[in-house]
């Protein structure tokens, strides 16, 4: 009787510990697949283009106004991709975005000078943090990492 009771204890255990590594090897799975979501639509192609734009040497405001939206286009369309330090940044970058544009269009409530020195200063932020979270990244998933 004794050896059966062992049996089902080591059953039931057993049982336990396949269920407890399934859902440790699920979980590691779903990160590992959102960090792969991350970094192929939104850190990558950020990277890609803050570097081919020689940033911090250039300024966004500077930029051709298609050059601008391009960066524009890619932060707003993967918001939900970014890491909550860079997504809490957003607003004021859309709001500057925003106030360049008007600056442009010649509206006389807004300076271009101002409107672009303002754009030039949340889009460094933002870059860096974007940096930031984008290496982190990187390390997680054990890739190699920019000297950036």
């Amino acid at each position: 009787m004794d050896s059966t009771i062992i049996v089902a204890a080591i059953s039931v255990i057993g049982s336990f510990t396949l269920v407890y590594l399934n859902s440790v090897k699920e979980t590691s799975n779903r990160k590992y697949e959102i960090r792969k979501e991350q970094l192929s639509k939104f850190y990558i192609p950020f990277y890609q283009r803050y570097c081919a734009g020689l940033f911090p040497q250039n300024q966004l405001s500077a930029m051709s106004s298609e050059a601008r939206a391009r960066f524009f286009n890619l932060i707003t369309q993967n918001i939900y991709l970014m890491e909550p330090l860079s997504q809490a940044m957003y607003s004021d970058f859309y709001s500057a975005y925003l106030d360049l544009l008007e600056a442009e269009n010649n509206n006389p409530e807004y300076s271009l000078e101002e409107s672009s020195r303002k754009l030039d200063t949340i889009f460094n932020k933002l870059s860096r943090q974007i940096l930031i979270e984008y290496k982190g990244i990187l390390k997680k998933c054990h890739l190699p990492v920019p000297l950036i």
